[in-house]
């Protein structure tokens, strides 16, 4: 009860910042002119356009557009629009839950709409702040949640990421009515974890879907069984490799038998680094995930492998730490480098170009990627809203382009919660949820931090506002 009130504080705390936004934002009219439009529909950026904000809705696009009288008026020469970006694994209804600023931070780095994958937040309360962002009475990335995380059994080890979090199911007949509990509850989609026997993720597949909801899980066993049994999404890309490695059996006795609660860290990423692809499979694996339209969510941000290059050297995001945030990310730096000292397998340059290569085919294959981070309450070391842009990095990194980078942030989220009529694109109809960057990101995607402006729910937020969101959060920060 206490976190719940916490929330509310938090909540309040923006409407009272924001309040003069919030309550002109549903009459306002907002138009762009000569702006060069990403719209995601097409590669090819359009120059010289001009976009009309009404409420809350894209209402015109075009160049030569009448705009109405007593609008306000942006010039947005040399800039460029693109729609607002999502992160699609996040635990951000925890983190406000335990009055973490994540809908600042978020907000401030464009990132207008996140998917969370497991709460203890009451469900009512969940619904209701949803439709309040929904409404425009609170400022925050719109929400699309799974509610508690459906599990075959807790580790014997408390787990911070799924203890408090999570339903047990042990038969079909609990898994549905879990199933049906949730979906009455107004979830937008199930979350399964690995610990689920595979005849009950079947189960939960198939009653998610009498409720029109996707299920996203960790597989239990072979991702070609759970894509065929209708899966619509795979968490972790890093679960492709292991599932389609010479060792895959192997790999989930180790789950079935329980022997993985024994092994340390180090010892199961030991284990990974004596698999191979079996080549074979692996191909297979990956024309059945597109076959089935299955997604894979990639959460390579967060990764040992991956979170040096951006997190860990990034000095300016200390700013927005705790004390106790920043004991943790010292304490991360320095477990790198004993991983590197080593030679441990997650730092070794085969494991990152083989997860760089199963990136690319993936996206060859014609498999929709979405970009997750994993942000999470209760590992402080990421930086929310940073390390979405991080991610993109990788996804260019391994060879997508700018433009296919994006696609999974913004077309293929907006398809995997099935929004594409109001959202992941810039049309005329659609949400007026957006991002103004001072630089091309298709020229380099680095440029998606280049934020002049966000426009969210059809409210504007220009660079002093986003500034003043992220002292806020970091003077908060100094006093932790």
């Amino acid at each position: 009860m206490r976190c719940v009130k916490e929330m509310k504080k938090t909540i309040a705390l923006l409407l009272i910042i924001l309040l003069p936004s919030l309550i002109t934002a549903q009459n306002r009219q907002l138009v762009f002119r000569n702006v060069t439009l990403i719209d995601m529909r097409s590669e090819q950026p359009k120059p010289n356009m001009t976009v009309l904000i009404s409420g809350n809705r894209i209402a015109k696009i075009g160049k030569n557009i009448k705009i109405p009288k007593n609008v306000e008026v942006i010039d947005a020469s040399g800039k460029f629009m693109i729609p607002g970006l999502w992160d699609n694994y996040t635990f951000t209804l925890e983190a406000v839950k335990n009055n973490l600023p994540y809908f600042e931070l978020l907000i401030a780095n464009g990132i207008t709409g996140v998917r969370d994958v497991g709460t203890s937040l009451d469900l009512a309360e969940a619904a209701r702040l949803r439709s309040d962002i929904n409404a425009g009475r609170i400022l925050a990335p719109r929400l699309f949640y799974a509610g508690t995380v459906l599990i075959g059994e807790m580790p014997p080890r408390r787990s911070n990421r799924w203890t408090g979090i999570s339903t047990i199911v042990k038969t079909t007949e609990e898994a549905e009515k879990a199933v049906e509990t949730l979906a009455r509850a107004g979830v937008d989609h199930i979350k399964t974890e690995k610990r689920l026997p595979p005849e009950i993720l079947k189960a939960v597949i198939v009653a998610a879907h009498k409720f029109k909801l996707r299920v996203a899980a960790v597989p239990p066993s072979f991702i070609i069984d759970a894509s065929n049994d209708g899966l619509d999404c795979v968490e972790h890309a890093a679960e492709i490799f292991r599932a389609t490695s010479d060792k895959r059996n192997e790999y989930y006795a180790l789950y079935r038998d329980r022997k993985i609660d024994s092994m340390t860290m180090d010892e199961n990423y030991a284990f990974s680094g004596t698999m191979k692809t079996d080549v074979p499979y692996y191909e297979e694996t990956l024309k059945t995930l597109a076959r089935n339209r299955t997604f894979v969510v990639t959460n390579k941000a967060q990764t040992n492998t991956f979170i040096g290059d951006f997190e860990l050297i990034d000095p300016l995001r200390r700013r927005f730490k705790t004390k106790k945030q920043l004991e943790e990310l010292q304490a991360a730096i320095k477990e790198r480098t004993r991983q590197i000292r080593n030679q441990d397998y997650r730092m070794s340059d085969s494991n990152r170009q083989r997860q760089l290569r199963e990136m690319l085919d993936l996206h060859k294959a014609g498999v929709m990627l979405l970009a997750g981070t994993q942000v999470n309450h209760s590992s402080d070391v990421l930086t929310p809203g940073f390390s979405l842009h991080d991610e993109l990095a990788i996804f260019v990194q391994s060879g997508l382009s700018p433009f296919e980078a994006l696609k999974t942030a913004t077309v293929n989220p907006a398809k995997f919660m099935r929004r594409e009529k109001d959202l992941g694109t810039i049309e005329t109809g659609k949400l007026a949820d957006l991002i103004l960057l001072d630089a091309n990101p298709l020229a380099d995607i680095s440029n998606t931090r280049k934020i002049n402006s966000v426009v969210a729910g059809g409210r504007l937020l220009d660079r002093k506002t986003l500034d003043k969101m992220l002292a806020d959060v970091e003077a908060i920060a100094k006093k932790k």
